[in-house]
């Protein structure tokens, strides 16, 4: 019952987390310094994404359970690799590319965050099912496979407000660099899913690490740690060596003041083209000092000259006040 808990725990939680993250940064990008605007339609964009790659992977699922043809391991390993490559793409796209926030792109994300795990997870769903239609089956571990996405379905939900809440000047670090730290265990994975079916099986497959029982996936930290970071006991030397190509390249280009993206924060710029908007709307003599260029300081011109009328006024009248003409 515990292994159906925690694979369907392990299956859910990554694509869950991404889409609360990748929600977060869409819905913040107004407000967040150095983020690009949101253009209308990102998170609806999003959702359907999701929401078309799960549907996808419950009809292939029950294609290839109840179907003619079976789902051979290997292809099933380098269909997750490909798909795993490719989300990781998108989320970095979206996170520094200068129009990550294009509704096209959004949606390959969300598709494709959902998409590489859907597949596994699906099958897995189908299973409990056939077994718990069967005269001597039971509905046991379809619950807790049910359970372990609920779970994994909450975790995500709880880390769109959490991250929401972050103050505008570290949200563009604390969100985008869990985005990519979530993206570098994707690629990492989709290259260890490479290896195991074939296409890259000789390319430093050797044993980077063997963290044994410490990161087990069959209990509850191994399981969180593979659902978030896809961290494995026996990683190889390529997915750690892709795992560190990436990161440190990308939360370089993430943090520096000069990225993909744009150099000045939006806000600071938006500012600006009003600032330069106002001053032409208002004529010459309104300009950056405002009330004070257009009306009344002693540098200004119409001040100057509207204070000359004043003092000539009387003399203009004769030079005295009491109408004397002398």
């Amino acid at each position: 019952m515990l292994g159906s808990h925690l694979a369907g725990l392990r299956g859910g939680l990554e694509a869950a987390l991404l889409l609360g993250l990748l929600a977060a940064w869409l819905g913040r990008g107004r407000t967040a310094a150095g983020a690009a605007p949101v253009r209308a339609g990102g998170g609806r964009a999003l959702w359907g994404g999701a929401a078309a790659a799960a549907a996808l992977a419950l009809l292939l699922g029950w294609s290839f359970t109840y179907g003619a043809r079976e789902l051979t391991p290997e292809a099933g390993r380098a269909a997750g690799g490909v798909l795993s490559v490719a989300a990781a793409g998108c989320v970095t796209l979206t996170v520094l590319g200068p129009h990550g926030r294009r509704g096209g792109l959004v949606g390959a994300a969300g598709f494709l965050v959902v998409a590489r795990e859907g597949l596994a997870t699906a099958l897995f769903v189908w299973a409990a099912v056939s077994a718990a239609r069967d005269e001597a089956g039971s509905a046991g571990p379809l619950g807790m496979v049910l359970l372990g996405l609920a779970v994994a379905a909450l975790l995500g939900w709880a880390a769109h407000p959490g991250v929401r809440r972050l103050p505008p000047a570290r949200f563009r670090a604390w969100a985008g660099g869990a985005l990519l730290v979530v993206a570098a265990g994707v690629l990492a994975q989709g290259v260890r899913d490479l290896q195991d079916a074939g296409p890259l099986g000789g390319v430093l497959a050797g044993r980077a690490a063997d963290l044994g029982g410490a990161v087990s996936p069959d209990r509850w930290p191994g399981a969180l740690l593979e659902g978030v970071l896809n961290v494995r006991p026996d990683p190889s030397v390529l997915q750690v060596t892709v795992w560190a190509l990436y990161l440190v390249p990308a939360l370089t280009l993430l943090l520096a003041p000069v990225g993909f993206g744009r150099s000045v924060p939006v806000g600071v710029e938006e500012q600006k083209k009003t600032d330069a908007r106002t001053g032409e709307g208002a004529g010459p003599g309104v300009g950056p000092r405002g009330a004070a260029s257009a009306g009344g300081g002693r540098g200004g011109d119409g001040a100057d000259a509207g204070g000359e009328r004043l003092h000539d006024g009387p003399r203009g009248a004769g030079g005295r006040t009491d109408g004397d003409p002398r």
